[in-house]
Parts: C-alpha cells; structure tokens; sequence
C-alpha cells in the first residue's frame, strides 16, 4: 500500500476517470486513466480493474468521486447513463466511505487551485481571486449543463451543489420563442439546459432553419460568421448564457465573480467577449448596477473534475 494515497474520479455519461493523489508524486491528480463506460457492466467493475492496474486492489483508499448527476443519499443515478453509483458498495471496495459530489461543485472547488493564466476575462470587470470572503458560480457547458457556487463560509469557501441547469427555459427574443415552439411541438420539455449544452446548440440550429440537422456542434460554432443560421444560434446561445448567468449571480449572490467552464464555453470564446452576453446578464431591473459590477471569466482548463475532487479530499 502507497502512503498518503487517496483516489478521485470524475464519472460521466460516458465514461469514468481514475486519478490518485498524495504519496511521492504530491496532490495534483496522476496516474489518471479512462474507461468506457461501454466497456464495463458496472462502475465497480471499472473501479476494480483500475485498482488491479495501480497495484492498489487491497489498499485501504479515502476517495472523492465527482459525479454527473445529483449527489444525493447512498445511490446515485447518473444523468443520461445506464451507470448508477452505490456508495456503499464503494466502500466495500476501498474500505472508506466515499464522498460524492456534483461534477459542477468539483469544477467549482478546482478553481481555488488553478493559477491566473487559467482565467480569460470576459466582457466587464477583471476577474478577484477566488478565496474566501467572497461568492462565486460556474457554469459548466459541455454535453450538459452544470451549475455550483462557492460560498464563503467562515474562513473557507464551501461548494454548493444544484441542478439549476434544468430550470425552466425563458424565452424574450424571437428565436427564443420560435426555438420554444419548435422544442414543444416535438414533445420536448424545454429548460436552461435545453439550449445551453452541446445537443442544444443542433437543436436551436434545426429550430432557426426550419428543419436542417447538422451532426455536431462543431459545425455550428464553426460555422458563426459564415453562415446565416449558425451566426444566429450563437448569439442566442449567448445570449441567453448572459440572461441566465445574471439569474444565477443573483440567486446565489455570486458578486464577487461567474465563471464559465467546459468545451461549448472554450469554442464560443471570442463570441461570449460580444456586447450581447453582457447586455442580457446586466438586464435585471432593480440590480443593473450590481451585476454591473460582477466580473465574468471564461476557464481555460480540461481537467477540473480531478482538479476539484482532489481539493475536496482537503475541504471536508
């Protein structure tokens, strides 16, 4: 057994990350690797063969696991995978009760790690350090839509887990409401998460042209600029990013900074820089002001899963 080992791992819809922390090679995530969940009947099954792989199969292992999906009681149904995760039955593996957390509040933690260059200012104020004192939210954009905030609690900053991604969808602008009625007209519930994620930026494109599918979002993003529907399902996209950023800043009281993170952030970067984001995100009538003052930031980092339930292993 390694001393001072401890394993994290960031389970997604499709596949599950291994990392280990502590020991000779520090705390940064290593060792790290991915299995398909394609490949393993069972997130146990994965958990073991990676064990077996480290020579760690008898260790006695404390572990974070970041997962997508609500954390919430002994088994965890992840979003849109046939994977569950049984807490106890981790425990009976690793010999330690695991902690679990949303992938969103991992993100969250991972930014009181990451160095300045790790941050794009956006539109409006620079970026604060994220330390305690102040309130933070992050929006994750990749195949879904996550959101956590980190709260100041005493002298440390706290992750609050949540699923606000899935509120209800709001739409203001034309293409808004045409995308809504487009969505309902094929029996689809329509949320935040509805536009704001990877499938949501095909959907809005088939919505705005009047039936046209495109097979990946890279298309669309490339594609703004060039062509006349992808340039407008990016800046609703956008748009709407901005409004409902300025929603989150709000209910969490997030002053002191929103970050954005995941893949679908990265590729709109040059386009979240554009008057409109920042126009929807301050368009709230009685705190214009205050989100005014609220600095956005767009994360230049892959890896924050590991990142963050690595730092969770000190933040109990």
């Amino acid at each position: 057994m390694r001393e001072g080992v401890a394993l994290v791992a960031d389970i997604g819809r499709q596949s599950v990350r291994f990392g280990l922390t502590g020991g000779e090679l520090g705390m940064g995530p290593h060792e790290v690797r991915k299995f398909m969940t394609a490949e393993h009947p069972t997130f146990t099954s994965a958990l073991i063969a990676y064990l077996t792989a480290m020579n760690l199969r008898d260790a006695r292992l404390p572990s974070v696991l970041a997962v997508a999906g609500a954390a919430r009681g002994d088994l965890i149904n992840l979003t849109g995978s046939r994977w569950y995760i049984s807490l106890s039955g981790v425990e009976a593996v690793l010999r330690e009760r695991p902690r679990a957390l949303n992938e969103c509040a991992a993100n969250a933690l991972a930014l009181t790690q990451l160095p300045a260059s790790a941050f794009t200012p956006l539109r409006g104020p620079m970026p604060r350090d994220v330390r305690p004192g102040g309130n933070y939210v992050v929006i994750g954009i990749g195949t879904g839509l996550g959101v956590a905030a980190l709260v100041t609690a005493g002298d440390r900053l706290v992750p609050v887990q949540s699923e606000a991604g899935h509120i209800a969808f709001s739409p203001i602008t034309a293409d808004e409401r045409k995308f809504a009625d487009f969505c309902k007209s094929r029996g689809i519930a329509v949320d935040a998460e509805t536009l704001l994620s990877a499938l949501g930026l095909l959907l809005a494109h088939e919505a705005l042209s009047g039936g046209k599918k495109l097979l990946r979002p890279e298309d669309v993003t490339g594609g703004a600029g060039r062509d006349a529907t992808c340039t407008a399902v990016v800046r609703m996209f956008t748009e709407y990013l901005g409004a409902f950023a300025g929603d989150l800043a709000l209910a969490f009281g997030a002053w002191d900074g929103v970050f954005v993170t995941g893949a679908i952030g990265r590729a709109l970067r040059s386009h979240l820089t554009e008057p409109g984001f920042r126009q929807r995100m301050e368009a709230k009538a009685s705190f214009r002001r205050q989100l005014g003052e609220v600095p956005v930031a767009l994360v230049n980092h892959s890896d924050l899963e590991l990142i963050g339930a690595a730092a969770a292993l000190g933040n109990a």
